[in-house]
């Protein structure tokens, strides 16, 4: 038997593959400024972190000298990804039917993720699965993006429970991170985007097999 009420779920590289799209977008902003172009290996090393990490990872690894202002490249990755949100990424398997399996349930789910609150709900309303979840905070919601707690703080205060009662699925250290800062537990899959490290290194309480995983355990009360 679980105690948990309120499950909060990471996006990229957690529910969905959306790699492609992101370093797609990442492309469209340097090919439109003239700059060399990201591999989508050197993508999926980069992100996970939200889009000015990866925007520093691209100047840093290519030493690009800019003749422009670094927010009007982030700006410009933002339109190109509000564009292609949806396009290029998918469900990872097991997802679709935890999602659904749990939201009939008396779960409260949520999303807590890096990306831009706009990216994030549109890529959700793509794949038709926004409805599912209570809540959407993006990596701009709050003045801290994870891994500090702020986000998990708030959807505690607002759905009322304790710590104990909060579970936190992801896919990287990031994760496993704002989850301890929290003091709430943390499940982890173990594919997705953690920089090319394994992620039982982060130490979260359980790293599950595949997403189905969710379902073994959750639904049983």
């Amino acid at each position: 038997m679980n105690c948990y009420k309120l499950i909060i779920f990471d996006l990229d590289g957690t529910l969905l593959d959306t790699v492609e799209e992101i370093a797609a977008s990442m492309n469209d902003m340097l090919s439109e400024f003239d700059l060399p172009n990201v591999t989508l290996d050197q993508a999926k090393y980069w992100v996970g972190k939200g889009a000015p990490h990866f925007l520093n990872q691209v100047i840093e690894h290519h030493q690009l000298k800019i003749d422009v202002s670094y927010d009007q490249l982030l700006q410009r990755f933002y339109h190109y990804y509000e564009k292609r949100s949806g396009t290029g990424s998918s469900l990872y398997p097991g997802v679709l039917e935890a999602l659904e399996t749990l939201y009939k349930s008396d779960y409260k789910l949520s999303v807590v993720t890096n990306k831009f609150k706009i990216g994030a709900d549109k890529v959700l309303q793509s794949h038709k699965i926004d409805h599912l979840f209570d809540d959407i905070i993006g990596g701009d919601s709050f003045e801290h993006k994870k891994p500090d707690p702020i986000a998990v703080h708030f959807l505690m205060q607002k759905h009322c429970v304790q710590p104990e009662q909060v579970l936190f699925i992801g896919d990287s250290t990031t994760d496993v991170s704002t989850a301890k800062n929290a003091g709430v537990d943390v499940w982890a899959v173990p594919y997705g985007y953690n920089h090319g490290q394994p992620i039982e290194q982060a130490n979260p309480n359980r790293v599950m097999s595949s997403f189905s995983d969710v379902l073994d355990v959750l639904t049983v009360r």
